[in-house]
């Protein structure tokens, strides 16, 4: 009779959790964190900081590399979502991981965007700043993917993989998003 009652506390205390205990439902379950804070370059040396997050109601954060084959296959369906997405004032932003690691990277960051018709903003990190070493470093797979409120928050886990075959994903967050900001 003990084990009953402990698997059915245990049982209740799992369904509690996984509702978010009736504070919010599905979206009491999606974690936020902040973005960190930066202060780098586009591809192009234009200053680019993490203030351009409040300027959207969301941000798509693409983190890319030269060497990522999926991440230079997928960039003609992201910059299709860009400019589908300007309308909803949902803004998408690249990072090409390794672009500021040399000259020679950069230029082929640079080309690589160009033969892909990227029209989006891309982030030529610095290696040496914070940014990079605290963040982008860390960064174990590619492409991955955020999305940022305009507060400059992480709206769930990161987006790893070709973001198309996830869209359902990113729209509910978007989704999510937009409509705390109009409650």
């Amino acid at each position: 009779m003990k084990r009953v009652l402990i698997l059915l506390v245990s049982a209740a205390l799992m369904a509690a959790a996984l509702t978010g205990c009736g504070s919010g439902g599905e979206d009491a379950l999606v974690s936020r964190t902040a973005f960190p804070e930066f202060d780098e370059v586009d591809m192009e040396g234009t200053a680019v900081t993490s203030e351009i997050f409040a300027d959207y109601d969301a941000t798509i954060v693409n983190f890319w590399n030269n060497g990522c084959g999926s991440c230079i296959a997928e960039m003609p369906e992201l910059e299709e979502l860009y400019q589908e997405l300007q309308e909803r004032n949902i803004n998408l932003i690249g990072v090409g991981t390794d672009s500021g690691e040399s000259r020679e990277q950069l230029d082929t960051a640079r080309e690589i965007l160009r033969e892909k018709g990227v029209t989006y903003i891309n982030i030529s990190p610095d290696p040496e700043g914070a940014f990079y070493q605290d963040f982008v470093a860390e960064l174990s797979t590619y492409p991955t993917t955020y999305i940022v409120d305009r507060a400059g928050n992480i709206v769930g886990a990161d987006i790893v993989g070709n973001v198309k075959k996830q869209l359902d994903t990113v729209e509910a967050r978007l989704d999510l998003i937009l409509a705390e900001q109009d409650t």
